[in-house]
């Protein structure tokens, strides 16, 4: 199965009850949102669920990716850019992807695919 926007945004709005990713991809799409949004609630008893599915290495590796991510989005939002590419994957200069993506430059927010469809 290839990888598209739908699996994407279910990734982000759905992965826990989602059939499109397995117990191991589930664990690491909690761990990057509780890293982004509940840090706190990342504590010994959560690196030995980790440990279930990662090696100390992968969570290490894993860890670092996921907060340089985090880091390298705050910082473009301080800059109000826009991503370069739509939801559907076209080149898209800044006004265009204002458009696409709205007020917040955040990328697969709910409409968006359907914004980047709308050529008016």
């Amino acid at each position: 199965m290839g990888l598209t926007e739908e699996i994407l945004d279910d990734g982000i709005e759905n992965y826990q009850k989602s059939k499109n990713f397995t117990k191991k991809e589930k664990m690491a799409l909690l761990y990057s949102e509780l890293m982004a949004l509940n840090p706190e609630k990342i504590n010994s008893d959560f690196y030995k669920n980790l440990k279930q599915f990662f090696s100390k290495e992968e969570i290490v590796e894993l860890g670092a990716f996921i907060g340089f991510n985090i880091g390298y989005h705050t910082f473009f939002g301080t800059l109000n850019f826009y991503p370069m590419f739509s939801p559907d994957g076209r080149l898209v200069d800044q006004h265009e992807s204002r458009r696409i993506y709205g007020d917040s430059p955040l990328s697969h927010l709910k409409g968006a695919i359907e914004r980047s469809k709308n050529t008016d």
